[in-house]
């Protein structure tokens, strides 16, 4: 499998997995899958397959989708980027 690296195709690859985008969301122009429990094998391997890496710290998957930014562990991207969900994408909410 291909590592992906523009958000839009990062985001179709995510929608197309329903075991995956309840669970992701675009924080700045990057994509993160935070997943209430341990995801399954397969899905661990997709992730990976498509160039996503586990960030113990934040206890997500992230793929930067070919932006690179230097770490700062003194704030939250989230708060900083925003957020969207995913899933709300696929519903128009």
């Amino acid at each position: 499998m291909d590592k992906l690296q523009d958000i839009e195709s990062v985001i179709e690859a995510v929608k197309a997995r329903a075991d995956i985008a309840p669970y992701a969301r675009r924080v700045g122009v990057w994509v993160w899958v935070e997943f209430p429990d341990k995801p399954g094998e397969e899905t661990r391997a997709f992730l990976k397959g498509v160039g996503f890496h586990w960030n113990k710290t934040r206890a997500a998957w992230q793929h930067n989708c070919g932006t690179f930014r230097r770490i700062n562990r003194h704030c939250d991207p989230r708060t900083v980027y925003g957020e969207a969900y995913i899933q709300d994408q696929l519903t128009g909410a």
